[in-house]
């Protein structure tokens, strides 16, 4: 099981457990209710999540989806292709207007 699939496990109960909780009466703007809210968005954003790879070097915040990435092209003043080291492993999350 992926931490993804272990988190969205223990978030699905804390919503049902606030569920239960309003319609027993208890508000909406209840801290702890807010928080679980706010860790489903986190953990839907994260599952939604894209990996990409950051590389560094002769073309700072280069981004790609595959694990190296060759440039093509005007690189200090040659024009040819230019393997990069590979890169480093992370997710991104675009932004979006609120």
């Amino acid at each position: 099981m992926t931490q993804n699939e272990k988190d969205r496990k223990i978030v699905n109960q804390a919503l049902v457990v606030c569920k239960i909780a309003k319609a027993n009466g208890v508000k909406d703007d209840n801290t702890i209710a807010l928080v679980i809210e706010l860790a489903n968005r986190l953990l839907t954003e994260r599952e939604n999540a894209e990996t990409v790879y950051k590389f560094s070097g002769k073309v700072p915040n280069m981004f790609s989806l595959g694990e190296r990435q060759i440039i093509w092209g005007d690189v200090d003043g040659t024009n040819m292709k230019l393997p990069v080291e590979e890169g480093q492993q992370g997710v991104w999350i675009p932004v979006e207007e609120a």
